[in-house]
């Protein structure tokens, strides 16, 4: 256990990236799902016009 599997750099970064990759896009389905269930979100029955 004491000896690494891999000492190559470029190897190590993929897995480095792809790691962060799958952890933020994780992160953005619970924001998406987050957005489906909050409750304190207003309903809007009708587009509201921003312009006066």
């Amino acid at each position: 256990m004491g000896q690494p599997i891999t000492t190559n750099p470029i190897l190590i970064a993929l897995i480095n990236m792809t790691v962060v990759f799958a952890v933020l896009y994780g992160l953005s389905l619970v924001v998406r799902l987050i957005q489906v269930i909050d409750p304190t979100q207003k309903k809007r029955g009708k587009k509201q016009n921003l312009t006066p």
